[in-house]
């Protein structure tokens, strides 16, 4: 049986880096269209 995670996903930046190098923030690819599931997560930069 798999372990529940329970913690906070988190999305790590690397050095050199930008978050809007790494995520795609553009909503305008999606239309009218609205996300599944919305969930917080960690964000670090090294």
């Amino acid at each position: 049986m798999k372990k529940k995670n329970s913690g906070v996903p988190e999305i790590v930046i690397p050095k050199g880096y930008e978050i809007d190098e790494i995520l795609d923030m553009d909503e305008d690819d999606f239309g009218d269209e609205q996300p599944i599931l919305t969930e917080e997560v960690k964000i670090r930069f090294e």
